[in-house]
């Protein structure tokens, strides 16, 4: 008989909010999200109350996998230098990039699965990004697309946050973004997950684009609530 696999606990880390499911190697049999911003002692209680050893947390920043510390988090800065394995001595911790994790999640399971160069873009408080290149996950810093320069020393996240409360401009931004990952990495696939934006229309991105016609990729956007990061971090345990 095949041993049962052991439960493992994935927590997503947002700017506002932090997503956790209970992930037993086949799906999610329990799911919780906490609203507000993450504060530790938030994240040291979600970690205890579910009683499993495992635990895989996907982290809005730069980080230490090694010593399962968070070193740089742009939207939470409260968060700078907190050791999550510290934060749970008795538990087994991993931690990866949170875009990272929702690639993992739709590479594995998802919309991308059976696609090798993927670019994942999640839209939130900030913007993330993770790249699947020959159907290997860029290790991070790979991947912070946010912080690409697009217009006189100003990256696409600080121009999507100040666009925020005007829609087109904020698409156009966009488009301008994503285009620009078009013509470097060529993905075959593009997903867009995180705080209900919408893909930009297509034929905004083309105006970007060398040969759009060859360019142009399958754009597939998450459903808003979705689950993907933090599955994606619970799957950290079924790497070797």
């Amino acid at each position: 008989m095949a041993k049962q696999k052991e439960n493992v606990l994935g927590i997503d880390i947002g700017g506002s909010k932090i997503n956790v499911v209970v992930w037993d190697g086949r799906g999610v049999v329990e799911q919780k999200r906490v609203n507000g911003s993450p504060k530790q002692s938030v994240l040291k209680a979600i970690g205890l109350e579910y009683g499993l050893r495992k635990i895989g947390v996907g982290v809005p920043g730069v980080f230490d996998a090694y010593k399962g510390q968070i070193i740089k988090c742009p939207n939470a800065p409260h968060l700078d230098g907190l050791n999550l394995k510290k934060l749970w001595p008795e538990k087994t911790v991993r931690i990866d990039n949170d875009v990272h994790c929702l690639l993992r999640a739709e590479s594995s399971l998802g919309a991308a699965k059976g696609h090798k160069n993927v670019l994942a873009v999640a839209f939130g408080t900030g913007i993330g990004g993770g790249l699947m290149i020959n159907g290997r996950i860029l290790e991070s810093p790979a991947g912070e697309v946010g912080h690409m320069i697009i217009d006189k020393g100003r990256s696409w996240e600080k121009l999507y946050q100040k666009s925020k409360n005007n829609p087109k401009e904020q698409e156009r931004i966009n488009a301008i973004g994503l285009a620009n990952l078009m013509n470097i990495i060529n993905p075959e696939m593009i997903v867009i997950g995180g705080g209900g934006v919408k893909a930009p229309k297509k034929q905004i991105i083309a105006g970007f684009l060398l040969a759009p016609q060859k360019q142009m990729p399958k754009i597939f956007l998450l459903k808003p609530g979705s689950n993907a990061n933090a599955i994606g971090a619970a799957l950290l345990f079924e790497q070797s």
